[in-house]
């Protein structure tokens, strides 16, 4: 999920992935005293980031924009997908009921209906899905960019136009009917394809509509902006009860048909006005006339950082490799639940590790005597080691396309 540089939405990014992995977790130490649950807004945070690096131009090369982004995301998962496919295999033979058969539709129809098949990789379900949806997003759009052209007289461009308010609504419409649907059980099995879609789909269009059209308005002064967002949480808990939802499933949502929509946006906007803190720290900008706008814009790579600290490396290394995480985060934590499991073995220790729930609880996390604490040893396993696979893998690309030069030079 590598996106163009941008400081402010690389921490974003790192940001999201990092609540994705406390969610598996079920480790709330970020959701402010339950205010802002993970499964409230987490998944979206992604969706939010792909609207905003919308480019209008990929309107016109609609063929190039799919290949691209078939290349980016479908490629790459499937390739993953064909080798967890195979130690889903090894898994089964050793009783892991989660741990899918190794088959062709498993490999190439169930990562587009559930993405749950191999189990060790479900958490990067999400990644067909949004190729799916920015494909679907083009195509709709290149249908409105025509009609709205037939109505101006000509091929103008409607990107940042109010054509974007009429989207926002539109697919707004179209997510309030999804989750409508949903509480009344019409979502399930193969309807769940469309209907992550369309639930999808405004998260989508705001992240387009805040670049072009709500940014600038985006400059609340912080000590009323976070009291504000928490205190509209704070209203939805005390009237709805819970507020996390599963996106996966499209199911578990409490309240109005509109509540999901309105924790995604604060959700969202806790956590951008927090990169945007930070990306302004590490930045150091720390100009005493700086205007309100100023103080709270979004700080790109452009703006010269004099030295990045090894905190700043850490999070953009993580921010930058949103994907890897994505993938391997699950495995990254089974491998740790395999180190208390010989630990339990060969010594004793650890006498409570449930053997049949490491079997059959894809999520079981388990934690010596019930030390939450030990939850940030499976945080720390979760990043670092798809980080380390990213990191080979980006290395072999790099001996691969130096052997190719030196081959054609020598030619």
């Amino acid at each position: 999920m590598r996106r163009e540089r941008d400081l402010t939405f690389t921490i974003l990014s790192a940001i999201g992935i990092i609540l994705i992995l406390l969610g598996h977790l079920d480790f709330p130490v970020a959701t402010f005293g339950g205010l802002f649950p993970y499964y409230s807004y987490h998944v979206l945070v992604f969706v939010f980031i792909a609207g905003y690096f919308y480019k209008p131009e990929d309107e016109d090369h609609i063929g190039s924009y799919i290949l691209r982004k078939a290349k980016r995301f479908l490629l790459p998962y499937y390739l993953w997908n064909i080798v967890y496919g195979l130690i889903s295999m090894l898994l089964r033979q050793e009783g892991f009921s989660y741990a899918g058969e190794l088959n062709l539709y498993n490999i190439l129809v169930a990562p587009l209906v559930g993405g749950h098949q191999f189990g060790l990789n479900a958490a990067a379900w999400f990644v067909p899905v949004l190729f799916m949806l920015e494909v679907c997003d083009i195509l709709a759009r290149r249908v409105i960019r025509i009609i709205y052209a037939k109505t101006a007289g000509s091929e103008k461009e409607m990107y940042g136009t109010y054509i974007e308010w009429v989207m926002m609504v539109l697919y707004l419409l179209v997510g309030i009917v999804t989750v409508w649907l949903s509480k009344r059980g019409s979502v399930y099995d193969l309807y769940r394809i469309p209907a992550r879609l369309m639930f999808m789909a405004p998260t989508l269009q705001f992240g387009r509509l805040y670049r072009s059209r709500l940014y600038k308005y985006d400059i609340t002064p912080s000590i009323i902006y976070f009291p504000l967002i928490g205190l509209m949480n704070l209203i939805l808990t005390a009237t709805h009860g819970g507020l996390a939802y599963s996106t996966v499933w499209v199911n578990g949502f409490s309240g109005t048909v509109i509540t999901p929509f309105i924790t995604t946006l604060t959700g969202i906007a806790l956590w951008l006005r927090i990169s945007k803190i930070l990306s302004r720290f590490f930045a150091g900008n720390k100009a005493k006339d700086q205007t309100r706008e100023q103080e709270f814009h979004i700080v790109t790579d452009d703006e010269k950082i004099e030295k990045e600290s090894v905190t700043l490396k850490a999070i953009k290394s993580v921010g930058e490799h949103t994907f890897d995480i994505m993938m391997h985060h699950l495995s990254a934590f089974m491998l740790v639940k395999a180190v208390f499991y010989l630990i339990f073995a060969y010594t004793g220790l650890c006498s409570d590790f449930d053997i049949n729930l490491l079997k059959t609880d894809l999520y079981y996390t388990y934690i010596p005597d019930g030390v939450e604490g030990f939850k940030w040893l499976y945080l720390a396993a979760g990043l670092l080691i798809p980080l380390l696979i990213a990191g080979t893998s980006d290395m072999a690309g790099k001996i691969h396309v130096k052997k190719e030069e030196s081959t054609e030079q020598t030619l």
